[in-house]
């Protein structure tokens, strides 16, 4: 220990992966010891959050950065250890894989019934297969089979061997062995959690308090510095062996952050995923008895919606797929219809009259704010021969819209990006597109005045920026706005003077604003009727738990409208 380490020594283990660097860059540069006084060394542990929980537990290390559903699980399970931070805020994403000679296997939807291998019991890798198979509406019993192989190069090996016939692992460690041939990728399934956590014992963080708390600025400050370094894509391809393209889209996506922030939302998600599958028992576990509260925060965001807090619109889509006899293959958009153009107001009408007002053609560049299943964006490019951009906050709609965009053969039509539109639209150039289009959407983001002032930024002179969104037509309860705020995940409404006002400031120029209050009123109502009325059937294909969401959620929409304190608007502007 040196002088300047005025908290001490703290033992830091992870995974030795390019997550990590920012322990790394920390470290070597001298932002744990000389600016927060605390002497930090990092301890790689090849086989994952099973063995760093080991390590944790032994005494041998301090703090670990582990995956968040193998620390929930073992926190839920009795364990001393609490989480303290969110380390990465972005969700991991899994590639899954089969073996080069197994023909037999080109979807996802083919390894039913069929040999998963993974690392351990209770791994992330075995926990995603469950995943994926409640997304599915698979059995989670008789529809899967586990192999224990251990490492990474050992699950490669069961593929060639033929003792497994699919495995899970992250994508980008995974891509240089679908590159060189010697598995193949056949999918891919995001976490519906942020990927990896910092955790500690009790005991420790009660007495090395300090020192975790400086660990904590310190690692908070290297998580900055890495997502504005631009050595890092050449560290990733030097230290990993990624190709440089791949380096640059994994930096692109991964938000690493260090932060104390952790989303409740996320927690009840593992928490209950956890409980479904029989990882853990205890039913009375919440996301607060998991954190430790003096250095952790728990927010809300947009997992807290009912709609998303479980995947139910995908596990929707999916059993409505398959109960269509469309769960795998080449399909045509218009087959989709039915199942993609389900959450936003009137389905293709609506998309339709956009089209028109907004005169899309084959020459129309379109930005989707919010894009979903990403049905909306497909119906456009097909039917209007436009090229569209959609971006999507939440990575397991994106990851379902992308595979039915390439299931439909429309990926040189509709490019999906994931990430937070305030971040994503920085990456665009000034006058990039004719037309910004959003369907429900505009109502989650609190920040209007950056959003609106990015869009003017991006959108051509003369091109159109259009939101079918909420509003506040009368005065709303206290009642009301707390159902907005944690069911719909909607913190603030204007009022419709206040909504043009604000578009104006941002140098638009008001072309209409249709009120579709009464309209809206009406649907909303006859969706939540129809979907009582067809409850036996529901519960038949996607199960009683999914239906029950999305009834409950379906009737406080309906409720709302009804009071006649919430409105609908379709408002469209220029740029000025």
């Amino acid at each position: 220990m040196t002088n300047e380490a005025k908290y001490g020594k703290l033992r830091v283990a992870g995974v030795p992966e390019h997550f990590n660097i920012p322990w790394e860059q920390a470290i070597s540069s001298g932002v744990f010891l000389n600016k927060y006084g605390v002497d930090v060394e990092f301890i790689e542990e090849k086989l994952g959050t099973g063995a760093l929980i080991k390590l944790l537990k032994n005494e041998e290390v301090d703090v670990i950065v582990a995956l968040t559903e193998g620390l929930v699980a073992d926190i839920a399970n009795k364990s001393d250890i609490r989480l303290i931070a969110t380390y990465v805020e972005s969700p991991l994403c899994w590639a899954i894989s089969t073996g080069t000679h197994q023909d037999n296997i080109s979807s996802v939807s083919d390894l039913r019934g069929l040999r998963f291998g993974i690392s351990r019991q209770g791994s992330g890798s075995q926990l995603m297969v469950f995943v994926l198979a409640l997304q599915r509406n698979w059995n989670i019993v008789s529809d899967l089979s586990f192999v224990v192989n251990g490492s990474f190069q050992d699950l490669r090996n069961s593929l060639k061997q033929g003792t497994t016939e699919a495995f899970m692992w992250e994508k980008f460690m995974t891509k240089p062995f679908h590159d060189s041939g010697e598995i193949k990728k056949i999918g891919e399934i995001t976490t519906p959690w942020p990927c990896f956590m910092i955790a500690s014992r009790k005991t420790t963080l009660e007495s090395r308090n300090d020192a975790i708390n400086a660990m904590l600025d310190g690692i908070q400050d290297a998580c900055h510095n890495f997502h504005i370094d631009p050595k890092i894509t050449e560290m990733v391809c030097s230290k990993f062996g990624h190709r440089k393209e791949d380096a640059e889209k994994w930096y692109k996506g991964v938000h690493i952050t260090g932060s104390r922030d952790i989303s409740e939302a996320a927690l009840a998600t593992a928490l209950d995923i956890l409980r479904t599958v029989h990882v853990i028992e205890d039913k009375d576990m919440q996301p607060k008895d998991l954190c430790d509260l003096h250095f952790a925060h728990l927010r809300k965001d947009i997992k807290s919606m009912s709609l998303y807090h479980q995947p139910e619109l995908i596990h929707y889509l999916y059993s409505e797929l398959k109960e269509a006899g469309l769960e795998k293959g080449k399909i045509d958009y218009e087959k989709l219809i039915p199942y993609d153009q389900q959450h936003h107001y009137y389905g293709t009408a609506a998309t339709d009259t956009c089209a028109s007002l907004l005169q899309i053609n084959e020459k129309t560049k379109v930005l989707q704010i919010g894009s979903g299943l990403g049905g909306p964006a497909r119906y456009l490019a097909a039917k209007y021969g436009c090229k569209v951009v959609a971006v999507e906050l939440q990575h397991d709609l994106h990851v379902t819209a992308k595979e039915l965009t390439e299931r439909t053969g429309m990926k040189d039509k509709v490019d999906h990006i994931v990430g937070d539109i305030l971040q994503i639209s920085d990456t665009f150039e000034d006058n990039s597109f004719d037309v910004i289009i959003s369907w429900l959407t505009i109502l989650h983001i609190p920040l209007r005045k950056v959003l609106f002032d990015k869009c003017n930024r991006i959108l051509k002179q003369g091109g159109f920026f259009c939101a079918e969104d909420f509003y506040e037509k009368s005065t709303l309860t206290k009642e009301q706005r707390k159902i907005l705020e944690e069911d719909v995940y909607c913190s603030f409404l204007p009022t419709m003077p206040r909504y043009k006002v604000d578009l104006e400031k941002s140098l638009f120029h008001l072309v209409s604003a249709e009120d579709l209050t009464e309209d809206w009123t009406k649907w909303t109502r006859q969706r939540s009727n129809q979907f009582h009325k067809d409850s036996s059937r529901h519960c038949r294909v996607i199960g009683q738990a999914a239906y029950e969401g999305l009834s409950v959620f379906y009737d406080k929409i309906a409720g709302l409208f009804e009071t006649g304190n919430l409105g609908g608007v379709r408002i469209i502007a220029t740029k000025s």
